[in-house]
């Protein structure tokens, strides 16, 4: 849901207890033993407890801060570069004052198995970002809240996330946990820290930081802040023009400050409790060259245009843990508040006609808690590991439309929709079930959900007298772990989802009289659901492993806002709705692998297929889902001892071209026809050296061989004929460059 922040809390507080210390202001993944001696990952966001990932009934990546150093990882999108089957969509700032939006959500969010948007659940310590939001010319993104340079680690999961974490995980979930105090405070140190400086040539960035953390008695304390200076992102255009046609980038400033603090009081082993204040901040200031006209100009063409875009989003957790042997062995609260905006603003000068500007503002402030116990229980040859809680979560948002020269019919300030309170209370309960030492273990889990969606009185918005709508679901999982051998897994996983209608759906309301259309509200929109099936084995030996994945998911009552009557004409005006549509089945396959020699030199590769299809009432057969990405391969040699001061890694990713007959035909004409890139292979190669004992400096090159290459993300509904397509390319050869001393 928009602005739906933060059910999903339990994980980061389970999180905690399951990580390790930080070496080069990083914050890795904890080991658990292993029988062969080698260290294993730990997730929790795929079943909120602690698990290795090889022993979770679901495909999880955990990407740890050392990874995210090492591979000059600075936003989202670079995060799921070597991630098949995960991706972000970020288009060029291409966007215009009071029509186009192309770009200004900036990284829009994670698409998951051909799933994007709102659909994916996306949490910070457990509190779920602001979703996205779009209207005309106003598009808010998710993927710019959180700076990835405070951050232990993320954890990807794919598939459903209903069941343990509430509404919005129809497609799955992302979980981004901030560092803590002990992860500088190894071996009994008192105090702690770090200072790091980098530089990414791509859009000619530099990255400054440091942590600080220390430690008296029973309170541990930890101070991080990351400052971010950069320009746009360079792409393999060569038209600088200052018209439409450029495909340059056009050129930006764009400044972010991220401050992480956190108190910890741990009396002892068993009781921790915590509390964290997060900020995050960034301002975009953009040139847009793009938008200005060519001759001949009419009296409104557009002659220059500025944009000024800032977000801001501030966060207070207060969260209690306790670990003991009796009959509630674990115990995670907390409560939380957070408070965000996105303010977009363009200033228009126009030829001869007056000069326009645009305010557009969406802000969310939710407040809420969770609370989870853990339970311990033997009956003869099971054992079981019992989790159960509650979730709530209140959240009031709100969206102003502001500027001059408003469109005809309308008086600024308005609305698109009414300022909406919205309520989410959610019970589950899990049993982690043991079988025979752990050869077999079950994971069934239940959850019930209740939403109201609770429109008020707005002066702001006169269109539609608003209606509100609630709404309950019960969303169950089951899932399996059979443990052949030491190396040999099989699993299973069936899970549901389902995602209620969002605030601007059930109200949305405007209406423009010299265009001939409007848009209705429908109050009587149904949530969506999915229902999943996924399975596959794991193998893992020493020195190696090897899994693979198959899964088939289908999708119903989708929403979507369509053309449902009219004519565009002053008679008969075009009406626009949101209303439930089609159905939707996806399927694929998901394979990764990795093979080390005891040197540390080693291989490893990762490749994703999937196929997608949607059904619409109505129209006869289906349509290929446009939100499905081409096959992709990632593959690479590194280099990585144990110890020593030197690592290395080269890694070629590989996307298959797009086929005009994978797509909907969303953009074909008589004339024309989708814009489907061709396939592509693009190399990299990373290295680090350790210069002293607490001193790294790292190096990379990107795009090796200079290729024009385009994301599917990046340009579907592109025609063919567009003159602007390498606007969309990516940035040729380009590098990094960084430094990080660990106190």
């Amino acid at each position: 849901m928009i602005g739906t922040a933060g059910l999903a809390h339990a994980e980061p507080i389970l999180a905690e207890a399951a990580r390790a210390s930080a070496t080069d202001m990083s914050a890795t993944t904890a080991p658990a033993a292993d029988p062969e001696g080698q260290d294993k990952t730990i997730t929790v966001t795929a079943t909120r407890t602690e698990k290795a990932v090889e022993d979770v009934p679901a495909t999880v990546s955990v990407i740890d801060a050392k990874t995210i150093q090492d591979r000059f990882i600075s936003d989202i999108k670079d995060l799921v570069r070597y991630e098949p089957g995960v991706t972000v969509r970020r288009a060029p700032s291409r966007f215009t004052a009071a029509g186009s939006s192309t770009g200004r959500d900036r990284d829009s969010g994670f698409n998951i198995r051909g799933l994007e948007g709102n659909r994916v659940l996306i949490t910070v310590d457990g509190v779920r970002v602001p979703d996205a939001f779009s209207f005309g010319a106003q598009s808010v993104g998710r993927g710019d809240y959180v700076d990835l340079d405070l951050l232990k680690s993320v954890e990807i999961l794919r598939g459903p996330a209903s069941a343990l974490y509430g509404s919005d995980g129809v497609a799955g979930a992302v979980s981004f946990i901030t560092k803590d105090p002990r992860d500088f405070l190894a071996d009994g140190k008192l105090v702690g820290g770090g200072l790091r400086s980098s530089y990414d040539s791509s859009d000619d960035s530099w990255t400054n930081g440091f942590v600080v953390a220390g430690k008296t008695g029973d309170i541990e304390a930890m101070v991080a802040y990351t400052r971010r200076d950069g320009h746009e992102t360079e792409t393999k255009g060569s038209n600088d023009s200052a018209t439409t046609d450029r495909t340059t980038a056009n050129p930006q400033d764009i400044e972010s400050n991220a401050l992480l603090g956190r108190l910890v009081w741990a009396p002892n082993d068993a009781n921790r409790l915590r509390l964290t204040y997060e900020h995050f901040s960034s301002v975009v200031d953009t040139d847009v060259l793009s938008a200005i006209a060519k001759p001949p100009l009419a009296a409104t063409s557009v002659i220059g245009l500025s944009a000024h875009d800032t977000t801001e989003r501030n966060r207070g957790t207060l969260d209690y843990r306790y670990i003991g042997d009796g009959i509630v062995s674990g115990i995670r609260a907390a409560g939380y508040y957070q408070k965000s905006l996105t303010l977009q603003a363009a200033a228009e000068d126009r030829n001869t006609a007056a000069d326009r500007t645009r305010i557009n503002r969406f802000d969310n402030e939710v407040y809420g808690g969770t609370l989870q116990l853990e339970s311990r229980a033997a009956t003869g040859a099971l054992t079981h590991l019992f989790a159960y809680g509650a979730d709530y979560s209140h959240t009031r948002q709100t969206g102003v439309r502001d500027g001059t020269v408003a469109p005809a019919g309308e008086v600024y300030p308005t609305r698109a929709f009414p300022t909406t309170d919205y309520t989410l209370v959610g019970v589950f309960a899990q049993d982690e079930i043991a079988i025979a030492d752990g050869l077999l273990t079950l994971f069934p889990s239940i959850r019930y959900d209740h939403y109201k969606l609770n429109p008020q009185n707005d002066p702001l918005f006169t269109t539609f007298v608003p209606r509100e709508q609630s709404g309950s679901k019960v969303t169950p999982r089951i899932g399996a772990v059979a443990k052949l051998t030491e190396g040999v897994r099989l699993f299973a996983n069936y899970a549901q989802g389902f995602k209620p209608p969002e605030p601007n759906q059930i109200n949305n309301g405007f209406a423009n009289i010299t265009q001939n259309y409007r848009s209705v509200p429908n109050p009587d929109l149904k949530p969506e659901t999915s229902s999943s099936v996924e399975g596959g084995i794991r193998l893992s030996g020493t020195g190696w492993s090897l899994s693979g994945t198959a899964f088939s998911s289908r999708f119903r009552n989708f929403i979507d806002q369509v053309q449902v009557s009219g004519a565009f004409t002053a008679a008969d005006p075009a009406v626009y709705q949101y209303i439930n549509r089609g159905r939707v089945k996806i399927e694929g396959l998901e394979a990764r692998g990795e093979a080390r020699l005891p040197i540390g030199v080693g291989v490893r590769a990762a490749a994703s297929y999937a196929k997608g299809t949607m059904r619409t009432p109505g129209v006869a057969g289906t349509q290929p889902l446009d939100s499905i990405e081409p096959v992709k391969l990632v593959a690479g040699i590194f280099y990585q001892p144990d110890a020593g001061p030197f690592r290395a890694e080269v890694i070629a990713t590989h996307s298959a071209g797009k086929k005009v007959g994978d797509t909907n035909n969303s953009c074909n004409t008589a004339a024309t026809s989708c814009f489907t890139p061709s396939g592509f292979w693009i190399l990299d190669a990373t290295a680090s050296l350790r210069v002293m004992d607490h001193a790294t400096l790292r190096a990379g090159i990107f795009n090796i061989t200079d290729k024009k290459y385009f994301w599917w993300s990046d340009v579907r509904g592109l025609t063919s004929t567009s003159v602007v397509r390498d606007a969309y390319s990516q940035p040729g050869r380009n590098a990094g460059l960084s430094f990080s001393l660990n106190l």
